[in-house]
């Protein structure tokens, strides 16, 4: 399976490598593929940020009880109790667009090495040496 750090630092690269393959079709794939890792890194950022603040308002309700701050506590727990119920909802879709980066790098096939020629199937091979004698 393809790595998409790699694919992000060689976009091009990677595009002609499947356009070497007969597999580009649909345009550039390392563009999907870089928009689909975006759309995951973001989903997974809203997540721990999400995390981050649910975290940070459970230690201030304490200082805000410690302080008889009543009104400024329940508006944390508040807070806290919709943190509860949106984590799981933004965890679910990052893992939905992890598990849909893996399939489709999944589908593509390996990129060839440079000194594999170019074309459709192995008509397009260049022989480079026989071994024994050809069948009728």
């Amino acid at each position: 399976m393809h790595e998409i750090k790699w694919i992000r630092e060689h976009p091009d690269e990677f595009d002609l490598a499947l356009k070497r393959r007969s597999l580009s079709s649909n345009g550039p794939e390392a563009g999907r593929l870089i928009e689909l890792d975006e759309r995951r890194r973001a989903a997974i950022q809203r997540t721990e940020a999400a995390l981050a603040r649910r975290n940070t308002a459970s230690k201030e309700i304490g200082a805000a009880k410690r302080s008889n701050e009543e009104a400024t506590a329940q508006a944390l727990m508040a807070e806290i109790a919709r943190l509860k119920a949106e984590v799981p909802v933004l965890e679910r879709e990052s893992e939905k667009l992890s598990s849909e980066l893996e399939n489709a790098l999944a589908q593509i096939p390996n990129l060839p090495l440079d000194d594999v020629p170019d074309g459709k199937d192995s008509i397009d091979n260049i022989e480079r040496h026989r071994f024994g004698a050809k069948r009728d």
